[in-house]
């Protein structure tokens, strides 16, 4: 039954130009990534909204960015009931959210929506690390301005990479099923005038609830409705996935950091240790004998 009230449209990220090149869009949908998500952490409704808006901004942050490789890290860390969240995503389309408390319950709005802002807290921080491996990692940190995360990943990306930007950003979803997520990105490019900023500020009022838009209509249909008459070009589709790439090598290279003496008192206790993922919830078990490997430095299969 829940498949079948997702829209037949896969999760994907669709690039675009518009007004010959002045202006970039970016628009996705992630509502399987979304429900995954949900899954994972057995979440509440609230925490679902909150992450599909998260996993949907980050996603468009990712793409914006032109440079191959590496990885995204986005965290938003405020003072709202769910605690920190964190999302990693990679430029084959692979992300992955882990969120404090994902259980955490709030009551709905006066207007009936998901109470984001008081899930995620309207103020603290977010911040973006862009990491490709080969030299220091960019950092980025902006303030939170509204805790609804659209907003906020605006303000993000106008102050920390100054870059006037319109974000919105949505999560359509009750009683543990989401029905659609996505969001939107639209960014003005050098020697973008004010006509056009003037025109999409008209259609504005198109984005506001682009996750009841994304319901039940393919992401192409939608931009070329929305920007008809703006000499709209379809760059590139690629597409979503949520995928954790965690595994027992790399959860022993964790226990490993803790240091040769502290791993000798666990292994002496004689009991197998478990570390589970904070991002897919795996739980990796290791003996006493092995832990003693990783103490001596040996590497574990």
């Amino acid at each position: 039954m829940q498949n079948e009230l997702i829209f037949n449209e896969p999760d994907g990220l669709l690039r675009m130009l518009i007004a010959e090149g002045r202006a970039r869009v970016l628009m996705c949908r992630t509502t399987r990534l979304t429900q995954q998500a949900a899954d994972i952490h057995a979440a509440s409704d609230v925490a679902t909204a909150a992450m599909g808006r998260l996993l949907a901004g980050s996603a468009l942050l990712a793409g914006s960015v032109e440079d191959e490789g590496g990885h995204v890290t986005v965290t938003v860390a405020g003072n709202g009931v769910g605690g920190k969240m964190t999302v990693v995503g990679h430029d084959n389309g692979d992300f992955k959210i882990a969120v404090e408390n994902p259980q955490a319950e709030l009551p709905v709005r006066p207007d009936g929506k998901q109470d984001v802002a008081g899930f995620v807290g309207r103020e603290g921080r977010l911040t973006v690390i862009r990491d490709k491996g080969e030299r220091e990692p960019y950092i980025g940190i902006s303030n939170l301005v509204s805790g609804e995360l659209g907003l906020d990943f605006a303000e993000y990306f106008t102050m920390s990479e100054q870059t006037p930007s319109l974000v919105a950003l949505g999560c359509l979803n009750q009683d543990g099923v989401v029905l659609s997520a996505g969001g939107i990105l639209i960014q003005a490019m050098p020697g973008c005038g004010l006509d056009v900023i003037e025109e999409l500020e008209k259609r504005e009022p198109f984005f506001r609830g682009i996750s009841r838009e994304l319901y039940d209509r393919p992401m192409r249909g939608l931009a070329e409705f929305w920007f008809q008459g703006m000499d709209l070009e379809i760059v590139s589709e690629e597409p979503l996935r949520l995928r954790c790439d965690c595994s027992r090598q790399r959860m022993a290279r964790a226990l490993g950091a803790l240091g040769r003496e502290e791993l000798l008192d666990m292994a002496r206790e004689g009991k197998d240790t478990e570390m589970t993922c904070h991002f897919c919830r795996t739980a990796h078990r290791f003996s006493a004998e092995e832990i003693l490997l990783i103490a001596d430095g040996q590497e574990i299969s």
